[in-house]
């Protein structure tokens, strides 16, 4: 649903339709604000969320590739001095 900011002032009952589909409201005619319902919101953010966790597991996993001569992670980080 597409409304004006100041078809908002005038009937902010217009909100309710945020749980049925997203609503663009528009200032002079360029899009100005998105209201979403809060679940749908919630899943968004955890869509994006699940997406980075996979992208930093796919950068690990391509690291298997390399190797470490031989030693763990930490028996390397024990060997360096500060």
């Amino acid at each position: 649903m597409n409304i004006t900011a100041t078809q908002l002032k005038q009937d902010t009952h217009l909100l309710s339709y945020a749980k049925d589909e997203d609503i663009i409201i528009t200032k002079r005619s360029k899009p100005f604000a998105v209201v979403i319902d809060y679940e749908k919101y919630m899943e968004l953010t955890q869509d994006i969320q699940k997406a980075k966790i996979q992208k930093k597991l796919d950068a690990l996993e391509s690291l298997k590739s390399f190797h470490l001569g031989g030693k763990s992670y930490k028996e390397i980080k024990s060997e360096v001095k500060i």
